[in-house]
């Protein structure tokens, strides 16, 4: 009996705000983890680039110049 006197006194001072905190903060975490996934991504694909520039031939499968793929690659993970 005591609990739920606690339980409701403790819930009675929420409003209704208060319920979606935990969401709002999921959401961010998301938000943050989904930002890092794609700087991660980013920066693979632009190493892969790099390589890329190594090889004519494969430059010239793709239809890129060296210029454009190591312009590219140079940029930094967090630029699209």
């Amino acid at each position: 009996m005591p609990v739920q006197i606690l339980q409701q006194s403790a819930l009675s001072g929420r409003s209704a705000g208060d319920a979606a905190l935990p969401e709002i903060r999921t959401s961010a975490l998301s938000a943050c983890l989904n930002i890092i996934a794609a700087w991660i991504a980013r920066s693979g694909q632009r190493r892969a680039l790099r390589e890329l520039a190594e090889d004519r031939q494969l430059l010239s499968d793709v239809g890129l110049t060296r210029e454009q793929v190591l312009g590219e690659a140079g940029k930094r993970f967090w630029r699209r």
